[in-house]
């Protein structure tokens, strides 16, 4: 009777172990990544892209990090007053099939105390953490101009 209670113990911890373990094949995925350039000694740039959910389930975007920034944060530009704020995002979330747009004016990635010197035609690396813990990484160039729309 308690070998059958230990096999069933073992059998319930492993399959919890596996079910934490496992990550969902279908992530986010970041489209038309962009920073515009700022003047040399710029203490702040500003990135922006859509993020696209191909999934079948939602997810929940809960930052973003990066080794060329000190202090990435997702904001949001709003209006006060007739005047333009950033403040921070707040809970971001991308239904299934849905995209998140970072655009000039509204929501963007401000990349706070860039680590190296960024100008036009270099690469950020920047990627957005999951709430779920997964990561989505993409290559951000460093551009004048916003690109053309696809």
């Amino acid at each position: 009777m308690n070998a059958l209670r230990l096999a069933l113990g073992l059998m319930g911890v492993l399959s919890a172990s596996a079910a934490v373990g496992a990550t969902p094949d279908c992530a986010p995925v970041i489209e038309s990544p962009w920073v515009r350039a700022a003047p040399p000694g710029a203490t702040s740039l500003a990135a922006y892209l859509v993020l696209r959910n191909p999934c079948a389930a939602a997810v929940e975007v809960a930052g973003a990090e990066s080794k060329d920034f000190g202090m990435p944060m997702i904001h949001r530009t709003v209006a006060e007053d007739g005047v333009s704020r950033m403040r921070p995002a707040g809970k971001l979330v991308v239904g299934p099939g849905e995209a998140l747009r970072f655009e000039p004016g509204g929501l963007h990635l401000m990349l706070m105390r860039p680590l190296r010197p960024l100008a036009a035609g270099d690469v950020a690396r920047i990627r957005f953490v999951l709430a779920d813990g997964r990561r989505v990484f993409a290559e951000f160039p460093v551009r004048r101009e916003a690109p053309a729309a696809p």
